[in-house]
């Protein structure tokens, strides 16, 4: 989800709900971060209970075409629930709106994305490529473990909290507001989200792997580990390519987790909400620490898993 250059759509008007601002505007929705009142009981149908009062609200900016009704958005929530995960989005409810339209209610994350993060600061350094990224590859293992894959993985949709904690977003939410919807592999997730390592670390995708130039030439301080991942995650044999257990496990342990630097990325309103002073995120001595990186890391280990190349022909 990217910032809006153009005029931004009218906020919804939906009983029970208060629009507090904007949170971006992408090809095909917008979102918008609201407070819940008592008088949304009878407005929304929620999937789960304790929702928080803050939420996020996702919107077509057009009607699909089919669009789902509440009652199939509803079953399409309900058959994410077994893959909710600290570092996916977690979804919490559906509503009609006066348009009709399905509206999708989110855990909200006000401090952006890592493409508007980028847009900003140019690039990240490896440690915090650590602390973004080895979350969304935890998230895809617990993905993949239960047979699903994201299937549109890129730097906009990984979103910050004010706090700096990552999250992978759009996960299954074409499927519940009736937009079509890409079909992806665990492989091609892998591949994805090395292409953000690239980008985050360099400032430019990778681009095809014939013409492209080794990671260490370009960066020739970049740890030799974190290149060699890198190129390995992108190769074009997809049976080449780590797990996402893998890719968690040997990304941590590549360098220092740090933390990211979100003020020259968010406006305003979010920068209230920002810690005045951020959670250190890497400490003196052998123990590394970060939104739980590394017990989380830690119980990824596990007995070696081969990977049996793929052949093209």
């Amino acid at each position: 989800m990217e910032h809006y250059d153009a005029a931004p759509p009218p906020p919804p008007r939906i009983p029970g709900l208060s629009t507090l601002r904007l949170l971006g505007v992408g090809g095909r929705s917008a979102v918008w971060l609201v407070q819940c009142t008592a008088a949304a009981e009878r407005t929304i149908t929620w999937v789960g209970a304790g929702a928080p009062r803050r939420l996020a609200l996702k919107i077509p900016l057009q009607a699909p075409r089919g669009a789902a009704s509440l009652r199939s958005a509803q079953g399409e929530l309900e058959a994410m629930l077994p893959l909710i995960h600290p570092h996916l989005v977690r979804p919490w409810g559906v509503l009609a709106t006066a348009e009709g339209r399905t509206g999708l209610l989110l855990e909200p994350y006000t401090a952006g994305s890592l493409a508007q993060l980028l847009s900003s600061v140019g690039r990240l350094s490896p440690g915090q490529a650590v602390t973004a990224l080895t979350p969304v590859a935890q998230a895809l293992e617990h993905l993949h473990s239960r047979g699903a894959a994201h299937g549109d993985l890129s730097c906009a949709n990984i979103l910050l909290s004010p706090e700096g904690r990552p999250a992978l977003g759009d996960l299954g939410d074409a499927a519940v507001l009736g937009m079509p919807n890409r079909w992806g592999s665990p492989e091609q997730d892998i591949a994805d989200l090395a292409a953000v390592g690239w980008a985050a670390l360099t400032g430019h995708e990778p681009g095809p792997s014939a013409a492209r130039a080794p990671l260490q030439s370009l960066l020739p301080r970049a740890p030799e580990p974190l290149a060699a991942l890198l190129e390995e995650a992108l190769s074009p044999l997809s049976g080449c390519r780590p797990l996402a257990g893998e890719f968690a496990v040997e990304l941590y342990a590549c360098a220092a987790p740090e933390p990211l630097d979100l003020l020259p990325a968010i406006d305003d309103a979010a920068l209230a909400e920002v810690p005045t002073r951020m959670a250190s995120i890497s400490q003196a001595g052998h123990s590394r620490r970060g939104w739980g990186l590394r017990n989380a890391v830690k119980r990824l280990w596990g007995p070696a898993r081969k990977r049996t190349p793929t052949v093209v022909n």
